[in-house]
Order: structure tokens, then C-alpha cells, then sequence
């Protein structure tokens, strides 16, 4: 590697002197080129954007890497076409729009897009986004960056992590085999590799590896309220914005609730009784042990290593990495969830899941009565979302704004969640609508023709994107065409946008009343979940 890097500068320096002597044009140097650590990576160029896809960012974790830490990957002496997506990690094809032949367990890719004329001096800003998919589904080809890169002028980045058991899978015989003392927590692992990548990498690229922003959606969001608490994360970003994600102490399973889960899997794939059970798992294959692993909960696991405690108790003790944050979510959180047909008679019943076994559903029932939505599945939505979505993020915004900058947002499409007289259910602004119009106009016009929602979206797009920059979303200084955004102080001063149309507008401790957190789902109120 370092012969090639030697060559490489050779070439350079070769190129300046015959020029400066006046002896021709010099050697060409490819404009779509960029050498990595690994090698040099050749990309494609769409008008002002140029896209980088596909790159490996650790070794494919198959045969004996399978549930290992991620290795890093071979460098490579031939340039490596980067023009196209790698392989999304194996998930469940029901309900996805990946197809099989796209799948595979060497996954770990990442993708870079950046503005073509961005170059290595440029450090501009980077936004590092983790996908989510409930942690079983999903790839980091599900977002185009390529409109936020050039309006926002800074690096954009996704990136493949493993999933479901593949990525979480908790056993004490499989830790023994490692020699670390990792417990079932493979996919964050990833996302800090993916992480460490970008830090080695992205300068190349024309960004700044000293001014990094996380951007997680749902699983995405709560992976990254992990990475916030993990201390191998310390240092690989500065920033980080929650979509959607909760984070409440049910996001983490606790090491026997995950090493359960991960028994009933290997029961399931008759590796119980092997004589070895880490090789019987191995031999497996990766279509199989995604049929096994059926509706788990699979996720991060407390492990004492990767994630030391609950998010959430580590936010309220200041043992995180303190960085400036992003948090919110939409009106509609729960629409996405829930079965539009639930049946009247399904109704309580329904409500009593979202809380633990035995619990006194009194007050619960009677703040979402029947009566007041036009179907059963519009009430339930509600309580799911307010439950699981948006107190969640109330009470995180409280315990980090202790420590760090907290900067709160609810987004709302007017047209979507308030129809007159409703006699049929509606997904309203659902769970993740948000992030079409983060990205902006451009992707919001395939959605909505209205033109103050499209405003609003280069609104986003320009706090986003100042956020990215400076830490806060108003940016370096007053921004005439932005809505001033004040800072989330904590319970005692609850300040937040509404993004919505036809204006921005604040609130203080509106959303904690509208989402009934004081009275019913606040951390001081409501015992976890599960």
C-alpha cells in the first residue's frame, strides 16, 4: 500500500514539473478517481453530483467471520469501479422492495456522494445516515443524497449493517468463540466500522472528518441513540440527528432477555443438540436463518462492551458522547404500524399491549376512547405512536439537554393528518414522511404538488444542512429565509418547531400535552414497555 501510495504521488509530482517545464499537458489524472486506504475507487458523475457506491468497508462477514466483530477489508491494486450499490444484507423479502437476487451476506458497503467540484481541500461537512427497518430490513441504497449533497454542499453517506439475528444474535457459546467479549451486538460494530471508515476516508472525498453528523430514521435513529451511549463510538462523530427513533429503555434487550431469544433460534435451526453449536450455526444458511429468526425483537444488547447501559440511564447520568443534537418526529407516528381493518372488539385489547402485563389500563383506555376516531385502528395508532414515538423522544430531549445543545422538531403535513369528518382510516403524516422533505423539494414534488410543503422542504433541507455545518440548525448567524430555532432547554423550557404549512411556528410544551407525555406516557409516569 504504501508503494502504491508512493507511486501515486510520484505520478503528481511527475506532472507538475513537466508542466512547469513547458513539456506537453502533463499526465492525465482521472476527475472521477479518489484513493482510499484500501485503493483508488473510480465513481460516476450525474450533472453536479458525483456518486461513489458499493465501496467495501470491511471484509464480508461469511464462513468463519460469520458473527465476528467486522474485519478490515483487502486493499486492492486495480482501481475499483464504484458505480453501482453492493448487495443489501439478507433480510425477509415480505414487505420489501429488495429483491432475493440482491441480497447477500458480503454486505458491508458504503456509498459516498459528493458535489463534483468538492475536492481533498474542501472539508466540507459530512452526514453519515443508518437506515432504517425495524433492524431486519432495509440498505443504505434506500435514500438518494444526491439533492442534499449539492444544495447543502457537503458529503453524503450511507451504508449497508447486518441485520436481524445475522446482526444481533446473542449467545454465550458463540461470545466464547470470538475472544471478545461482544454480546450479539455484530451490527453496531458495523456501523462504527462504517464510522471509522468515513474518519480514515472522507477527506479523500472533500470532506471533514472532524465535523460528522449521524442522521438515523427509526431503527436508524435508535441505533444511533446506542452509538451516542457506546464509548467505542467516542470520537467518530459530532453531531447527531434522531428521526423518529424513541429510544425509550425497550430499545436495548437485556443480556438474558437477548441470549432467550437467540436459544429459541437455535432451536429452531436443530443446532441445540450439536455437538458443536457455533459450527452448526455457521453452517447454516444466511436464507434459513432469516426464516428462523421469524418476529424477534432483534436489537442491541447491554452487553457491558459495545453498549455499556440503557441509552437512556446513560443520558441521564452524562456518560455519552456529548454531541450537539437533532430530535423529533411526525404527528402520525403510529399509522405505519397498525392494521387499518383492527376490529371494534380488538380494540382494548390492543391498547393493553402497549403496556407490561398487569397494568392498571384505566387511565390509558380512557384517554383514547373509541368513540372519539372513526375506526378502531386511527385510536390505536395514536396511543402506539404517542406511547412508543413521541414521549419517548420528549423524555430523551429532556435528558440530553442537561448535557448537550437539544434542538426539538414534530413535523406535520396539514393535508395528510387533518381530513374533515374522517369515516375511513389515514396514514396522515406517517412515520418517516419526514425525511422526504429533510431531503427536499426535489423529493417532495413526487409526493405533494403543494407548493408550501415544497417551501417547507427547502426549509428542512436548510436546516439540515446548517446543522451539519455549525452544530445548529439557524447556522452561523441570522438567516432571514429560516424561522429562528430555539434551543430545547429541558422540562422547564420545552421550546420546539412545528414544521408545517403554511408556517413555521413554536411551541413550549404543546407536544407534551397534544401527546399526552405529562399524564400518561412520560418516563415519571409510565413504566417501560418491555
Amino acid at each position: 500500500m504504501k508503494a502504491f501510495q508512493f507511486r501515486t504521488a510520484a505520478a503528481v509530482l511527475l506532472s507538475i514539473a513537466v508542466s512547469a517545464c513547458g513539456g506537453g499537458s502533463g499526465i492525465a489524472l482521472d476527475p472521477l478517481a479518489v484513493s482510499t486506504q484500501q485503493g483508488v475507487v473510480k465513481g460516476v458523475q450525474n450533472a453536479a453530483v458525483t456518486s461513489y457506491l458499493g465501496i467495501p468497508y470491511a471484509a464480508a462477514p461469511v464462513g468463519a467471520l460469520r458473527w465476528r466483530p467486522p474485519q478490515a477489508p483487502a486493499t486492492h491494486a486495480n482501481t475499483l469501479p464504484a458505480t453501482a450499490y453492493g448487495n443489501a444484507c439478507p433480510q425477509a423479502v415480505a414487505n420489501n422492495d429488495i429483491p432475493a437476487n440482491q441480497m447477500s451476506e458480503d454486505c458491508l458497503f458504503i456509498n459516498v456522494t459528493k458535489p463534483s467540484a468538492a475536492k481533498a481541500s474542501s472539508k466540507l461537512p459530512v452526514v453519515v445516515y443508518v437506515h432504517g427497518g425495524a433492524f431486519v430490513q432495509g440498505s443504505g441504497a434506500q435514500v438518494d443524497g444526491r439533492t442534499i449533497a449539492t444544495d447543502g454542499n457537503l458529503i453524503f453517506v450511507t451504508f449497508n449493517y447486518r441485520l436481524g439475528a445475522l446482526g444481533y444474535l446473542a449467545n454465550n457459546a458463540l461470545q466464547s468463540s470470538t475472544g471478545d467479549s461482544n454480546l450479539g451486538n455484530f451490527a453496531v460494530l458495523d456501523q462504527q466500522a462504517a464510522l471509522r471508515w468515513v474518519q480514515g476516508n472522507i477527506a479523500a472525498f472533500g470532506g471533514d472528518p472532524s465535523n460528522v453528523t449521524v442522521w438515523g430514521l427509526s431503527a436508524g435513529a435508535t441505533s444511533t441513540f446506542t452509538l451516542l451511549e457506546s464509548p467505542q463510538s467516542k470520537g467518530l462523530f459530532s453531531k447527531a440527528v434522531l428521526e423518529s427513533g424513541g429510544g425509550g429503555p425497550y430499545s436495548n434487550l437485556a443480556p438474558a432477555t437477548a441470549t432467550a431469544q437467540a436459544d429459541t433460534l437455535i432451536q429452531a435451526l436443530n443446532c441445540n443438540s450439536a455437538s458443536d453449536v457455533v459450527a452448526c450455526l455457521r453452517s447454516q444458511s444466511a436464507t434459513d436463518i432469516v426464516a428462523a429468526q421469524g418476529n424477534g425483537k432483534w436489537r442491541p444488547t447491554v452487553d457491558g462492551q459495545v453498549v455499556t447501559q440503557v441509552p437512556s440511564l446513560a443520558f441521564q447520568a452524562g456518560t455519552f458522547n456529548r454531541v450537539p443534537v437533532m430530535i423529533g418526529g411526525v404527528y402520525d407516528e403510529g399509522t405505519l404500524f397498525v392494521p387499518p381493518t383492527l376490529p371494534a372488539a380488538n380494540y382494548l385489547p390492543a391498547l393493553a399491549s402497549l403496556a407490561p402485563s398487569g397494568y392498571d389500563m384505566t387511565a390509558i383506555d380512557a384517554a383514547y376512547p373509541l368513540a372519539n376516531y372513526a375506526v378502531p385502528a386511527q385510536g390505536f395508532a395514536r396511543a402506539m405512536g404517542d406511547a412508543m414515538y413521541g414521549c419517548g423522544n420528549s423524555s430523551r430531549r429532556d435528558e440530553l439537554a442537561a448535557w448537550v445543545p437539544v434542538f426539538g422538531w414534530e413535523f406535520t403535513d396539514p393535508n395528510l393528518s387533518f381530513p374533515t369528518n374522517p369515516t375511513a382510516f389515514y396514514f396522515g403524516s406517517q412515520h418517516g414522511l419526514d425525511a422526504t422533505y429533510w431531503f427536499g423539494a426535489t423529493d417532495v414534488a413526487t409526493m405533494s404538488t403543494d407548493p408550501q410543503m415544497q417551501a417547507l422542504a427547502v426549509k428542512m433541507k436548510q436546516y439540515l444542512s446548517n446543522f451539519a455545518a455549525y452544530g445548529d440548525p439557524n447556522g452561523s448567524g441570522t438567516t432571514a429565509s429560516l424561522p429562528h430555532w430555539p434551543r430545547y432547554a429541558g422540562p422547564a423550557d420545552r421550546s420546539m418547531v412545528e414544521l408545517t404549512a403554511p408556517s413555521i411556528t413554536v411551541s413550549n410544551t404543546a407536544f407534551e400535552t397534544t401527546h399526552k407525555c405529562n399524564t400518561l406516557w412520560g418516563k415519571g409516569v409510565f413504566p417501560p414497555i418491555y
